[in-house]
């Protein structure tokens, strides 16, 4: 009967994400949005039909993983490098003006260091699934600023990684531990690099002749195996799901890998962003201290990516540049296992906690909403130059 039940629980998440979704698109809205919306419709929040789990967790995980792979085969790793400048300074801002604004606005309430830290480190990293599933909806993932978000995000990754390494250092042991985080660094130069390097080799390679079952069978293991990779060395497994899909992006006509892969991503992402919104608990946001306080942390996260981004990314013009600094607003589920960290670790309450999900809840939902009308403005700007 275990398994009956959480058969029931995706009919449920699956059902109310299509549901939703339809409504959305006949509302011109993002789709992303009415997933994440099943999610509180069908979670603890209001019906209590689907209640987090590890199956569901997993199974939410993959739906990640595979929307990054599918992302990443519609990405050849030359456009990313391409604006690997730019990508770089909008993940090194993306994160500075976050991090510094988060630290010092938890000071100003009455936080401590420590707790102060933390809010900092949850405002940090990007989570770029919301925004790749928008940018992949309107059909814009070859515009260069739909790259610089992409390549960002991977470096906003490692990032956020070594400020976290650093606050939980701290708080575990009351020092920086220097060897944790150059180990990190290491690791995670020695992965991109890897990528990189096989890029040239998978595009010469004849799959056909490989000794596996197809081509397509290949291409899921590399992309599962990259993720796997990723998350074994501390890495977000939708970055190695991603660098996968780009060592595939330059076979992936030849050997039709596109709708097979999208067909897997169809089934799982809405999962993916259902869960996100069964994870909610509205509850801890009831309180006026909270609504006031995640009010303003919301839109220093905002503001900081915004600024980080436009700054980053002025080259590209003033449209592309907003487009990407609110692409990279989303914190998702990545600001909540800051929190959760810093929860077990007995340095942040159960308040400090709520703002933080305030916040995700909040940036979650913006990114989509102010996305699609700054897309159409940006893309309107391209065609009129052209």
């Amino acid at each position: 009967m275990h398994g009956a039940e959480h058969l029931l629980e995706i009919f449920y998440l699956l059902l109310a994400a299509q549901v939703m979704a339809f409504i959305f698109k006949r509302l011109n809205q993002p789709v992303v949005i009415g997933e994440v919306l099943s999610g509180i419709l069908v979670g603890p929040a209001l019906l209590g039909l689907v209640h987090e789990g590890e199956v569901l967790e997993f199974l939410a995980e993959l739906g990640a993983i595979f929307l990054l792979f599918m992302v990443g085969l519609e990405t050849r790793l030359r456009d990313i490098l391409a604006v690997g400048k730019e990508a770089f300074l909008v993940a090194v801002l993306g994160v500075a003006f976050p991090f510094v604004g988060g630290y010092f606005y938890g000071l100003e309430i009455g936080f401590q260091t420590l707790p102060a830290l933390f809010l900092g480190t949850a405002l940090v990293a990007t989570s770029v699934g919301i925004t790749a599933r928008v940018l992949q909806e309107l059909g814009v993932l070859s515009r260069p600023y739909a790259r610089i978000i992409l390549g960002a995000a991977v470096i906003d990754d490692v990032l956020g990684l070594i400020v976290l390494a650093v606050v939980n250092g701290v708080a575990q042991t009351g020092q920086v531990e220097v060897g944790a985080i150059a180990r990190l660094i290491l690791l995670s130069v020695v992965f991109v690099g890897l990528a990189v390097f096989l890029s040239t080799l998978i595009a010469r390679l004849p799959l056909e002749r490989l000794p596996v079952g197809s081509p397509l069978g290949f291409a899921l293991a590399l992309g599962v195996g990259m993720a796997a990779l990723a998350a074994s060395i501390g890495l977000a497994p939708i970055v190695g799901a991603f660098l996968g899909g780009m060592l595939l992006s330059e076979v992936r006509e030849k050997y039709r890998l596109e709708e097979p892969v999208f067909a897997i991503e169809s089934f799982l992402a809405p999962l993916f962003f259902a869960m996100v919104g069964v994870r909610l608990e509205l509850a801890a946001l009831a309180s006026p201290a909270v609504l006031l306080a995640g009010g303003v942390v919301t839109v220093i996260a905002i503001l900081g990516k915004v600024l980080g981004g436009f700054l980053g990314s002025l080259t590209q013009g003033v449209r592309s540049a907003l487009t990407v600094g609110v692409g990279m607003a989303p914190r998702g589920e990545v600001g909540l296992i800051v929190a959760a960290l810093g929860l077990s670790a007995g340095a942040v309450n159960e308040e400090e906690y709520a703002i933080v999900l305030f916040m995700v809840v909040f940036t979650t939902l913006f990114a989509p909403f102010a996305l699609k009308p700054l897309i159409a403005w940006t893309e309107k700007g391209r065609a009129a130059k052209e």
